[in-house]
């Protein structure tokens, strides 16, 4: 029998609806999407929640009318303004009578991170447990400690939490809608398991997800973000600083936008862009004013980008991989090799794999629905058991 569900996700510019069903030959097809344009979030705080209503109920219903289904419960994306990734490390010993590590040593390890990290106090809802590493008696990292004879067990644990405040909002707002919020997950790594491949991740690998309105950055190691930072600015900066400069509407500007190229080769030359006017007359702008305003934002998030590498540099490997994805930069012509250029690395831009919403523009909707696949398939929703083993203290800390 094959399972069907549907997630929401959260984007900067835009909220995506998909509904999925259990897949043949892939993990889950799209049976129905929609996706509405809205006016986002800044600073963990809609920027109209009358609209966030209004577009949320519109995405649904296209999502509803295209799978010819009705959505009665739904998994949701935290987007990454309303999320804190802790990060730390435990060592436990091996208790087994003979000598291997257990399924409850690896729990009792993990325990003993959230208790490190002091969970109970922080005030959230803890969506994710996640290993980097395991290490048995000081050896080798690992993702499989499991029968493996020792005496310690140590692990590096990442734990997503995610804002109680809107996490309780979306609730009320699909609640009135006559929809039930099964869980919560992060959008960040569902994007990123999607995306990386797991010899990736061993290595550790930073993501960077540009956005309309913000850039997520994020470091993978294993199956967990050890890393996680938002920088106030995105693809939409670019576009505003565009119709701001050339006088012109956003719609125009984005058009600009999309058809610049970073890295233009003798084909393309310096032609100067063209758009219509509300009146339909054609108006052409001087290439190098479009050129330069276009790179200034640009530079400016690259800046950003670039200090939080530096930042992170700790937690990367000396082989780890940039990505570059979301659709802020990375549908521009030349984005990836403008992002390497600056930032002096490798960068790769994956595209995901699906026959419909297939680019980084849905990358993350798509990491989402994914996430909540695995999660079906493995039978292990955010149950009672990880919040009494986080701690006996908080109740209800997945309250329906």
């Amino acid at each position: 029998m094959k399972t069907v569900a549907a997630a929401i996700d959260f984007g900067t510019s835009k909220i995506v609806t998909i509904l999925a069903e259990s897949g043949g030959f892939s993990r889950c097809d799209i049976i129905g999407s929609g996706t509405v344009p809205y006016d986002g979030y800044l600073d963990g705080q809609w920027n109209s929640r009358a609209g966030t209503v209004d577009a949320l109920r519109e995405s649904i219903d296209a999502a509803e009318a295209e799978s010819r289904r009705k959505i009665d419960t739904v998994y949701v994306g935290v987007p990454c303004e309303n999320i804190q990734v802790l990060t730390a490390e435990a060592e436990v010993s091996v208790t087994s009578e003979d000598g291997r590590v257990s399924e409850t040593d690896i729990d009792r390890v993990q325990d003993a991170v959230a208790d490190k990290l002091n969970l109970a106090d922080k005030g959230a809802y803890v969506i994710h447990r996640s290993p980097a590493w395991f290490s048995i008696d000081g050896g080798k990292k690992t993702m499989s400690p499991l029968g493996v004879k020792g005496q310690s067990l140590k692990a590096c644990v990442s734990f997503i939490l995610a804002d109680p405040v809107f996490c309780e909002d979306v609730r009320g707002m699909l609640s009135e809608m006559g929809i039930t919020v099964l869980a919560f997950f992060s959008s960040a790594i569902g994007l990123a398991l999607l995306l990386l491949p797991i010899d990736e991740r061993d290595r550790t690998a930073l993501v960077i997800d540009v956005g309309y309105l913000n850039t997520e950055i994020s470091v993978l190691e294993g199956d967990a973000i050890t890393y996680h930072a938002v920088a106030p600015l995105g693809g939409g900066h670019i576009t505003a600083d565009l119709a701001q400069k050339l006088e012109i509407s956003m719609a125009a500007a984005e058009a600009i936008k999309r058809d610049f190229n970073f890295v233009p080769d003798e084909f393309d030359g310096d032609q100067d862009p063209e758009v219509r006017d509300e009146d339909g007359a054609i108006v052409t702008f001087p290439h190098e004013l479009v050129r330069s305003t276009i790179e200034d934002t640009a530079g400016e998030l690259m800046g950003m980008v670039s200090a939080v590498l530096e930042d992170a540099s700790s937690k990367l490997g000396p082989k780890a991989q940039i990505f570059l994805t979301g659709g802020g930069i990375a549908m521009m012509k030349g984005g990836r090799e403008y992002v390497s250029g600056k930032l002096g690395r490798s960068v790769k831009s994956p595209m995901p794999r699906s026959s419909k919403l297939g680019t980084p523009r849905f990358a993350s909707a798509l990491g989402l629905m994914d996430l909540v696949f695995d999660s079906i398939e493995q039978r292990e929703p955010q149950d009672a058991s990880l919040t009494e083993r986080i701690t006996d203290r908080v109740k209800n800390l997945f309250h329906k």
